[in-house]
């Protein structure tokens, strides 16, 4: 079974070591982060234009605090 293309982004973000954007927005699309920071608006431009309209997982890296279950 193929993964799809939102499968794929999640797992990426999910298996991914984001500590180094600790509380920013990640864009990630096909297995690489495309755009990141902390005002979502910019990082939804940046994703928008770099992800040549193939759809992006946008999340908020979790910081020290976040637990995960």
């Amino acid at each position: 079974m193929t993964k799809t293309i939102q499968e794929i982004n999640y797992q990426y973000y999910m298996d991914t070591d984001l500590s180094e954007f600790s509380g920013e927005w990640v864009a990630i699309c096909e297995d690489k982060i495309i755009a990141h920071g902390k005002n979502i608006k910019i990082v939804v431009g940046q994703a928008n234009l770099v992800s040549g309209g193939k759809k992006y997982l946008l999340a908020r890296a979790p910081s020290e605090e976040t637990m995960i279950f």
